[in-house]
């Protein structure tokens, strides 16, 4: 994969002669965000999630060497949350014919690889069960940046390192998602910081009534711990992580193609 890359990265801020003139020389990746438009509390905004997975592509872009980021899709499925105005949720059928509009763009548009990033935790199923046709339909190498759990995980050890004290079994405005949204637009986000649900979380419950069954400010976590630079700590240990998982899945690619 090349060395050089323009100093955009970002497909919808480019004219199509620069992306033209990156695809030939090799910057052949495209990373495709997936965000969501959704309540966040008091204190976050509805595209929370579609900032941040677009941030985290944007930078694992730049780790990669020879990609681009793709406008994000800011919808997903969001059911849990139609209790709060502003939320818009799509069915996971729509979003599946989605992702295969998209993909099938951009292998003909002649990107040899795509990464879909989701930034929403009601993207991972939908990613999981459309990936291998995907990977089986279009000539590109598609990667899915695919495991809720993982994504979870990554999360709670970035609070970690960046010395924050709490644990975050579900994500949802707490503190470290509204720590990243401080280091990247603390105009943003609203004072005071909330102290959301913290306890445990039924699947059940929370699909059936709603994340207000648990918060009436529709908020799992405790955001108050949140500052930006423990924002930027987590950006960094994600996008760093996201971009080591990118590059060994496409090294494997390469070595299935050259056997």
């Amino acid at each position: 994969m090349g060395e050089t890359q323009p100093e955009r990265v970002t497909v919808a801020e480019m004219s199509w002669p620069e992306v033209e003139t990156a695809l030939r020389a090799g910057q052949a990746t495209v990373i495709l965000p997936l965000g969501a438009t959704e309540q966040h509390g008091p204190h976050l905004p509805l595209g929370t999630d579609t900032r941040l997975a677009t941030a985290l592509a944007e930078r694992v872009a730049r780790r990669l060497g020879d990609a681009l980021v793709a406008p994000p899709v800011p919808v997903g499925p969001s059911e849990e949350h139609t209790g709060f105005p502003g939320t818009i949720s799509i069915s996971p059928e729509t979003l599946t014919d989605l992702l295969r509009e998209y993909v099938a763009s951009f292998d003909a548009q002649g990107f040899e690889r795509v990464v879909i990033l989701p930034g929403h935790g009601g993207w991972f199923p939908v990613v999981d069960d459309v990936a291998p046709e995907l990977s089986r339909t279009v000539e590109a190498d598609v990667v899915a940046v695919t495991g809720l759990q993982r994504y979870m995980e990554l999360l709670q050890e970035g609070l970690t390192a960046a010395g924050i004290d709490v644990d975050e079994p579900v994500v949802h405005a707490g503190a470290s998602e509204t720590a990243m949204l401080l280091a990247l637009e603390p105009s943003l986000v609203n004072g005071p910081l909330p102290d959301g649900h913290t306890g445990p979380v039924s699947e059940t419950t929370l699909f059936a009534e709603g994340i207000e069954a648990y918060d009436e400010d529709g908020v799992l976590g405790d955001a108050r711990p949140a500052t930006a630079d423990a924002g930027e700590v987590l950006l960094e240990h994600v996008a760093t992580a996201h971009a080591e998982y990118v590059r060994a899945e496409l090294d494997a690619h390469d070595q299935a193609g050259e056997s």
